[in-house]
């Protein structure tokens, strides 16, 4: 086991992918994100991505969030959407340096990390704010302008 070393988490951009609109984050060691044309896949891949549903088949919001991690056996893209209200949809793909594709490795328990679970908590605090504690009229502007920058 090696010892805990902090890691940036950056909020990128939010992309507007056929009716959906995605933040995107990304996570990684050094002074930026080394792995553009990862980056790059993973945004080419949002469209198949979030075509995906679930076993509950709920309603959706077409909000979602992104995070692109850059790990030590490669870039894990972890695809979150909200639905039925409260629930997060989350599908995890991985691809190592330099290839040219991700597969799905999430389905059999695996979750995100540490470092994720931070990205995730954000947008769960900001969704409750936003949307929830507004039902009547759910902000789904402040909720997408509402993102997180820092180091855990």
């Amino acid at each position: 086991m090696k010892l805990y070393k902090k890691r940036r988490i950056k909020f990128c951009e939010t992309v507007k992918i056929d009716k959906w609109f995605v933040k995107v984050y990304t996570i990684f060691q050094f002074e930026s994100f080394q792995s553009p044309g990862d980056y790059d896949l993973a945004i080419s891949s949002l469209s198949r991505w979030l075509a995906m549903g679930n076993s509950f088949n709920s309603e959706s919001s077409n909000i979602a969030f992104l995070i692109l991690h850059e790990g030590k056996e490669g870039i894990f893209a972890i695809i979150n959407w909200w639905v039925g209200e409260n629930m997060l949809n989350t599908h995890i793909f991985f691809t190592e340096y330099e290839r040219s594709d991700y597969r799905i490795i999430s389905g059999d328990g695996l979750a995100p990390c540490i470092w994720e679970l931070e990205v995730i908590n954000h947008e769960r605090l900001a969704w409750i704010e936003h949307v929830l504690k507004q039902a009547e009229q759910p902000d789904y502007t402040s909720y997408m302008k509402e993102v997180y920058n820092g180091e855990l």
